[in-house]
């Protein structure tokens, strides 16, 4: 990947995760509200919802730091494939997704779209 392209995509890359984080905040404020009904501690479906949610925002902004590590460190220039592994980071938010959605998912389908 050339070093233009690739600077292009992480510059428009961290002004959407940065977006993202600062509005994940407001859903991982309240994930302690899962946790209210008689239950829903030992209910791993729940817990894994709540840690995916919870995590989001901190993934979006570790995501931004170390894609702009990985392209910008001195060090790492002498690996051809550094632009390519610096923008496949800026995808570290979406484990978060698919964990959650998996999670709400199996909330959804086993528990009836019950927390506990």
């Amino acid at each position: 990947m050339k070093r233009k392209t690739a600077l292009m995509f992480l510059s428009i890359a961290t002004a959407v995760l940065i977006a993202a984080a600062v509005i994940g905040v407001f859903p991982a404020v309240m994930t302690p509200m899962m946790f209210d009904a008689p239950g829903s501690m030992e209910n791993p479906a729940t817990v894994t919802l709540a840690i995916g949610v919870a995590t989001f925002p901190i993934v979006c902004v570790l995501a931004v730091v170390l894609s702009w590590t990985v392209a910008l460190l001195p060090v790492l220039a002498q690996f051809p494939q550094h632009y390519s592994w610096a923008c496949a980071l800026t995808g570290l938010p979406l484990v978060n997704v698919v964990v959650a959605g998996l999670a709400l998912a199996w909330l959804t389908v086993f528990n009836g779209g019950s927390f506990s």
